[in-house]
């Protein structure tokens, strides 16, 4: 008998629909790049680490379908696509946003249903601008722990009552002659080598080793190689890159102190129309990597790599040639070379009339004085970075010029009264201390 129409219409769907049940849930994870909330240029970078971080986290959990950007735009469009999806699933979004203040990095991560629009959880995070491999690592457990509750749980598999069945595998026996002379082989080598080192022993060629042997030196012994090795044993400096040392430290000594020249020009006036008791001063202050530098890295430097893009150049440098100075690394590890331009304007007197701090830090953008006219700025940025690790020092330079104007508004009084201006770099972390007794 054959099946009427409509028979064959449902049969279709009953094959679909059992396909789909057939599958197991998945947590659809759309994972967005870490916003930068303030646009700070300086930290711009730190984005691709955390959003890396979260990715690699997720991605091996049991269930769980990494989307981006784009994928997020199409579901959101059509939302009809999530009852395609099997059933159980879950559609979760990931939000982060960061900002620097001070030395401390702010992270805020939020988990949101996208079905429902709602947040799920929330979680915040700081850590000191110089650990970043720390700041990544918590960043990608918190979000591990935040979407587990919405994971699908794992099948478990089910256990055979029967033992698995192994193929048996056939032993070649070696003729009972052939394993005797192998032994009576090695025994005799083994001989021959102990009668030769007592010989050596008598005939002074050879002092008898009484004590252990030294560690890290491989030893072959009841027909295994052992090595003795030392857990709390260090990287040592190589005696050889002492010469190459010596120019690096000295390059270092200015890279992190003072790589900067400056030309203060003179000021600019502009005259009020509308109100004459008033005028403009504008500063230009022209910021530049020393040529000099960049000069002695090229030509007396035996870099291990140099890899240039336009006006960035990066020399790279590892403990094959150089050994690196502790005091060196130190400063590059903790930050401590970051530095910040402060202007300072003065009256005939030596009194100070106008304090300019050109730093992105939303603190000192937040401060005012009584004193003088404070001017917060984020005009400078560094062309100076450093990275370093275990083994590689990387020194990334840009051959560019930063023309910063500094502009107030000031009563023509006192505009008669300006006689002198003074930059002066200041570090990050001494710059509370400097501002201070100024503001």
């Amino acid at each position: 008998m054959k099946p009427n129409l409509r028979m064959r219409k449902i049969l279709p769907i009953i094959i679909i629909i059992s396909i789909l049940s057939g599958r197991g849930p998945y947590t659809y994870v759309y994972l967005l790049p870490f916003d930068n909330i303030q646009n700070d240029p300086a930290v711009e970078w730190i984005a691709a680490g955390l959003t890396d971080m979260v990715q690699q986290e997720l991605k091996n959990n049991y269930g769980v379908r990494m989307k981006t950007k784009d994928d997020l735009e199409v579901i959101m469009n059509d939302r009809s696509l999530m009852l395609k999806q099997p059933r159980g699933s879950r559609n979760l979004l990931i939000l982060g946003k960061y900002n620097r203040q001070l030395d401390k990095v702010h992270v805020s991560i939020q988990v949101v249903d996208v079905a429902t629009w709602e947040e799920l959880a929330v979680r915040q995070i700081m850590e000191v601008y110089t650990q970043m491999a720390s700041l990544n690592k918590a960043v990608g457990t918190a979000v591990q722990q935040m979407i587990t509750p919405y994971l699908p749980s794992q099948p478990v598999a089910k256990i055979s009552p029967f033992p698995a069945f192994t193929e048996p595998k056939e032993v070649k026996k070696r003729h009972p002659i052939s394993v005797q002379s192998e032994k009576v082989a090695s025994n005799l080598d083994q001989q021959i080598a102990e009668l030769e080192a007592s010989m050596d022993v008598l005939l002074g060629a050879r002092v008898r080793n009484k004590d252990q042997p030294k560690k890290g030196i491989p030893r072959f012994v009841s027909g295994e190689w052992t090595l003795d090795f030392d857990v709390d044993r260090k990287l040592e400096d190589n005696p050889e890159n002492a010469a190459n040392t010596i120019m690096l430290g000295a390059v270092l000594d200015q890279l992190l102190t003072n790589p900067y020249d400056v030309e203060l020009q003179r000021p600019e006036f502009e005259y009020h129309e509308d109100d004459e008791l008033y005028m403009t001063v504008r500063f230009p202050v022209v910021y530049k990597l020393k040529d000099k530098i960049i000069k002695d890295m090229l030509s007396t430097l035996p870099y291990t790599g140099l890899e240039q893009n336009g006006t960035l150049t990066i020399f790279y440098f590892d403990r094959n040639s150089f050994n690196f100075p502790k005091k060196h690394v130190d400063a590059i590890k903790a930050g401590t070379f970051r530095i910040v331009p402060v202007i300072r304007i003065f009256d005939q007197n030596r009194n100070t009339l106008i304090v300019v701090a050109d730093t992105p830090e939303t603190y000192w953008h937040t401060r005012t004085s009584d004193k003088v006219l404070y001017v917060p700025q984020h005009q400078f940025s560094p062309l100076i970075d450093f990275a370093i690790g275990g083994w590689s020092l990387q020194v990334a330079m840009e051959t560019v010029e930063i023309q910063a104007v500094y502009e107030f508004i000031l009563p023509v009084t006192e505009v008669e009264s300006l006689s002198n201006v003074s930059l002066k770099f200041v570090n990050e972390n001494e710059l509370n201390s400097f501002l201070d007794p100024l503001l």
